[in-house]
């Protein structure tokens, strides 16, 4: 450790400041250019632990190149008589952090919001590509500088503050050291485990500061997920689905990697859905979306009859054969009745009886259709429901030919779902809630789905409710 002279830099003036700790601008002598000294000094408050984060700042900053990152320049001890300890110097730049700019009431529109995530998954993306990953474990709005915006720009994106990082070269301890900021940590940092997916729920819960103005742990929550929905109804719906999927408590539902986000957000703009199918394949789907506000619809109508398949036949024999029993059975309940009022009235009661008794029998076998729970009448005359509001996810039958009666089949709270394609091909859609009874299966070849149009109705689920759909 060297020990610089103090004509060096001239200080300029204060930019902050917090127990043992003091930023400075600066003009460094003798490159003739602004710079950013941060100070660590010894004092009756000073941690032996804030000089770990101090040494590990400066270490990690060394190693890095990045436009989004201000650039490693100096580090040396202080020893003079007013003053003891360390400085870290770094390149300036000229601009607020994000929290400085919304105290000042500056408001970030959607694209603005689109610009600055893309910006900052592009630094996340180069940090979490270093072996090992550098993962930086306090991204907030208060870490992140946002130059003057120009014409095609909200500004330029820097990432700052690396101190909490965990990087390679600092191997863990046996105490446990929880690092981060409360609002925009996930679940799993307060157990000391870190990974790439944990700075893009730091960076999701960061843009909801941005479009919300509030502090995430000042939003309600539920299940650990922060419900920031009814505050941010002036962006769109597909950028509340993306911002819900980086926020999602559960690590393994969130996007793994920033490339992964980045093409989930592309996704989500181009096509309003996160799914990678293309949709010409899906042009002819049978599949019906009707997507809201506050809510998603996706109805599966019934299989139908196939000529060409046996199955059809089938099915359309069964059905046949419940009508016929159903009729058959109301004629011969109906004939001692009948028979009575034709003996007691004459030729008008035989008439009557002649014309309205076919006719009752008939409807009676058209009930027994609609009411029957067979696979058949499923196939050939019962369309599914998807129904997905903002508290919970509801699935249900109606009969093609009383649209009014619904049969609810499964219904859970849409916090904890967890949605799944199972089977060697695809076959299966698993849905399960929070409890195990919360459970429901789908077979594809009974909804009469291609594997195209199944993986896509999974999708669909899953970007409405904000969660990564597992094979």
């Amino acid at each position: 450790m060297t020990v610089r002279p103090a004509y060096r830099y001239k200080i300029r003036r204060e930019l902050g400041k917090a127990v043992g700790r003091r930023t400075l601008l600066a003009d460094a002598q003798q490159e003739h250019r602004p710079v950013v000294i941060k100070l660590l000094t010894f004092g009756p408050d000073f941690e032996w632990n804030n000089l770990k984060l101090f040494e590990r700042e400066a270490e990690v900053l060394k190693s890095l190149d990045h436009p989004g990152i201000p650039n490693y320049l100096d580090y040396f001890e202080i020893d003079s008589p007013k003053a003891k300890g360390y400085a870290l110097v770094q390149s300036y730049v000229e601009g607020k952090s994000l929290q400085e700019h919304l105290k000042s009431g500056r408001t970030f529109n959607e694209a603005a919001v689109i610009d600055i995530a893309r910006q900052l998954l592009v630094i996340l993306q180069y940090l979490h590509s270093q072996t090992p990953p550098i993962i930086h474990r306090d991204l907030k709005p208060s870490n992140i500088l946002l130059t003057d915006r120009s014409a095609h720009s909200q500004g330029q994106v820097y990432l700052v503050d690396f101190g909490s990082v965990q990087a390679p070269f600092f191997q863990p301890t046996g105490t446990l050291t929880i690092v981060g900021t409360y609002g925009y940590m996930p679940p799993e940092q307060f157990g000391g485990r870190a990974e790439p997916a944990s700075d893009l729920y730091s960076l999701g819960a960061t843009l909801i500061y941005l479009v919300t103005g509030l502090h995430p742990a000042d939003l309600p929550q539920q299940s650990f997920r922060i419900q920031f929905e009814a505050k941010t109804t002036h962006i769109s719906r597909p950028l509340r689905q993306w911002l819900r999927w980086l926020t999602t408590p559960e690590i393994t539902q969130r996007p793994a990697s920033a490339i992964e986000a980045l093409e989930g957000l592309r996704r989500l703009q181009n096509t309003g859905s996160l799914s990678s199918l293309p949709r010409s394949q899906l042009s002819h789907s049978r599949i019906l979306v009707s997507q809201r506000e506050d809510r998603l619809e996706i109805v599966v109508p019934p299989k139908g009859f196939q000529p060409e398949q046996v199955s059809s036949w089938f099915d359309l024999s069964v059905i046949g054969l419940i009508f016929c029993i159903a009729s058959s059975i109301t004629w011969v309940l109906l004939w001692a009745p009948v028979g009575i009022l034709a003996f007691l009235t004459g030729g008008w009661g035989a008439i009557l009886g002649i014309t309205v008794t076919p006719f009752v029998a008939a409807i009676a076998g058209f009930i027994a259709i609609i009411r029957s729970q067979t696979p058949a009448s499923n196939n050939l005359l019962r369309q599914l429901h998807f129904h997905l509001t903002d508290h919970d996810l509801t699935i249900y039958q109606k009969s093609i030919i009383l649209l009014r009666r619904q049969q609810v089949l499964f219904k859970v709270n849409r916090e904890k779902i967890d949605i799944s394609v199972q089977g060697k091909d695809a076959n299966t859609l698993r849905i399960c809630g929070s409890h195990y009874f919360d459970r429901y299966r789908l077979n594809r070849q009974q909804l009469g789905l291609t594997v195209t149009e199944f993986k896509w109705l999974a999708q669909e689920l899953c970007n409405g409710l904000g969660v990564s759909l597992n094979n």
